[in-house]
């Protein structure tokens, strides 16, 4: 096996015949670490980029098993409650094993390119022309080393690759992936600058720069601009109207996706001892009347 294949990244998920990551049917590859801090994050086990504890509190009875088992002393229980010591914890999992109620996951795992790919190989007989694998997470510009090799031995396969991103990161990292990638899904949580550092504690001065040289220095990569609506934080008239204007201004940009915001995150933010997003799903009549405004930049709107 070539070194490449050996290459090791931490995952935390792979799905199979995913409709919604790109065309066709997609295996998702979910990538470890974000350094955004999205209010409404719907995967809050993504942002740490190590391995990590989810305790589900419903099956837990409080034995102690995890703290004794616990090698590094990481684990310990006050008043019936679990508390993980999140810089103590080195993810080995020992406190999983010991649970009799199984009220402790570890979410996350060390791979290699070579095992994930093989799991790419055995969903591509259903890939038909359209489908193929995409990289998301997390942000996959947090692992661009691994990213890459994934991406660079799927080509050798013949599958066809895409990249859910944030566009957050260095522009040599993204340069090196758009080598080896067919399609960007480019979420944009916000495109007025104050209101993005608000909602994702980044600024997205860099994420705009990367997306406009990503359009201009590799023309033939399709670009589609993905937004997740979180209502009373980026719907308003303003920010639609610069997604459409964003739109328009990159050029290889096939089209613009508007996500309704939906909570399935909540139940992992509260396994991770996170504060609740309390957030809204938008109505459909609200997210017709939001695709009309962004669709007067001249993109399709989805």
């Amino acid at each position: 096996m070539d070194q490449r294949g050996q290459c090791q990244g931490v995952v935390f998920n792979i799905q199979h015949f995913c409709l919604h990551d790109g065309p066709g049917i997609r295996t998702s590859v979910f990538l470890k670490g974000c350094p955004l801090r999205c209010l409404w994050c719907a995967n809050p086990e993504s942002q740490r980029k190590q391995p990590q504890i989810l305790w589900n509190w419903e099956k837990c009875v409080g034995c102690g098993a995890c703290e004794m088992a616990c090698p590094k002393g990481a684990v310990s229980l006050k008043d019936g409650v679990v508390h993980t010591n999140e810089t103590a914890c080195t993810g080995c999992g020992v406190c999983v094993d010991a649970c009799p109620q199984k009220a402790r996951e570890l979410s996350g795992r060390w791979v290699t390119v070579e095992e994930v790919l093989r799991e790419v190989e055995e969903d591509q007989l259903f890939y038909g022309e359209e489908g193929g694998m995409t990289l998301t997470g997390g942000e996959v510009l947090a692992q661009s080393e691994f990213a890459a090799a994934l991406l660079e031995g799927a080509k050798e396969r013949n599958v066809s690759t895409a990249i859910e991103t944030s566009g957050f990161g260095s522009w040599e990292s993204l340069k090196t992936l758009a080598y080896h990638c067919d399609l960007f899904l480019y979420d944009c949580k916000h495109v007025l600058p104050q209101e993005h550092q608000r909602c994702t504690g980044q600024s997205n001065e860099g994420i705009l720069e990367n997306l406009t040289r990503l359009s201009t220095e590799f023309p033939e990569k399709e670009i589609w601009l993905r937004t997740p609506v979180i209502p009373g934080y980026n719907d308003s008239r303003e920010n639609m109207q610069a997604l459409g204007e964003l739109a328009r201004h990159v050029s290889s940009c096939t089209r613009v996706e508007l996500l309704p915001y939906h909570n399935l995150g909540e139940g992992k933010r509260r396994q991770l001892g996170q504060a609740p997003f309390i957030g809204e799903t938008p109505s459909e009549e609200r997210m017709e009347s939001l695709r009309r405004i962004v669709a007067q930049g001249g993109k399709p709107v989805f």
